[in-house]
């Protein structure tokens, strides 16, 4: 015998409760709208805020940053500034230009920050530190490409020219500038967690920065590759490259000798950026009207050993980014100096 079949309630609501859910869902999205835009426009007041405040001494936050006291730089302490990004960083070192030169030079050379930081930096280190006779600044193939990371730009910009920041529209705002804030957000806990004992007050001025670079590790991806992903060259202006001109444009104004310098790649990331050719020639055609600089060119197997991977951290076929090994600084040093020297004698 068949079971019999039951039949559901069908669920009918009635005119009241309907109007009750669609005012619940209505509330709800409203609270989530209204939470959305009130913390991010909390973070923007924050951010506001810390913008107004800018302190040049947040620049050298990190432990491991040997400029710490970079406000109580006595005038005329250096006679040369580096500038450039984590290609120069572990390139270029004042440790070696003291001993061989006795130039005393001053590096700033992070991965985040590029020409703009750099246009707006120059301006107020010369403000503390007095014009510099030579300023090194290091190429890069990807230079014109990048952008200059907030936190860093917030820190150098006059504080009546400080625009805010753009941000991007949505639904939630949070979710659509969520790289912004999380940047905005670890540049703060970082900051917070920076070096106390190095503010100490009581520690005395240090000119020259022992740093030589880092120590050679095993690094499979420089394996040779028949196949390999290349990479176009990013031309000027691109984003950020009229600051490039300023900062040529200064330069000029201020006497000041400067030294392009194009460190170094492993043969692999060379041959991966592939337009390099259009690179340095679109380099000098910016920089021909100006007496005062200077183009080093030593990516060149015939210049440096480019083929030799204790010479380099990392870099490889496929990869558009190479930097020098403590090794591959050294030797590369034996070159660059000698072409370094002639500046400090005009």
């Amino acid at each position: 015998m068949p079971l019999p079949i039951r039949r559901c309630k069908r669920w009918n609501l009635n005119k009241r409760s309907k109007i009750y859910y669609l005012l619940g869902g209505f509330f709800f999205l409203m609270m989530l709208v209204a939470l959305d835009r009130g913390l991010l426009f909390t973070l923007r007041a924050w951010e506001s805020n810390s913008a107004l405040n800018k302190d040049l001494q947040n620049l050298f936050f990190q432990k491991r940053d040997f400029n710490k006291k970079f406000l109580d730089l006595p005038k005329g302490t250096y006679s040369t500034l580096i500038l450039g990004s984590s290609r120069t960083h572990r390139g270029i070192h004042p440790f070696y230009i003291h001993k061989r030169l006795k130039q005393n030079a001053f590096k700033i050379a992070k991965a985040k920050i590029r020409l703009k930081f750099n246009y707006y930096f120059y301006n107020e280190y010369k403000k503390i530190a007095g014009v510099p006779k030579v300023v090194i600044y290091g190429l890069d193939y990807f230079m014109f490409k990048l952008e200059s990371h907030p936190f860093f730009m917030k820190q150098v910009l006059p504080n009546d020219v400080q625009a805010e920041s753009g941000y991007n529209n949505g639904p939630l705002l949070l979710l659509s500038n969520k790289k912004k804030t999380d940047d905005f957000i670890n540049d703060k806990l970082e900051q917070w967690n920076k070096d106390l004992a190095a503010a100490d007050g009581g520690e005395k001025f240090r000119i020259i920065d022992p740093f030589i670079g880092y120590r050679k590790f095993k690094n499979k991806e420089m394996r040779d590759r028949r196949r390999f992903k290349t990479f176009d060259y990013f031309g000027y202006p691109g984003v950020e490259g009229i600051y490039f001109k300023k900062l040529l444009e200064e330069w000029q104004k201020d006497g000041v000798q400067v030294v392009l310098v194009h460190l170094p790649d492993y043969i692999g990331t060379l041959k991966s950026n592939h337009q390099l050719d259009r690179f340095l020639r679109e380099i000098r055609e910016l920089t021909a009207s100006y007496k005062n600089v200077s183009i080093y060119d030593y990516n060149d197997p015939k210049k440096f050993s480019l083929s030799n991977k204790a010479y380099f951290l990392d870099g490889g076929y496929g990869k558009t980014n190479s930097h020098l090994s403590i090794a591959g600084s050294r030797v590369f040093h034996r070159i660059f100096l000698r072409d370094l020297k002639k500046h400090y004698n005009n």
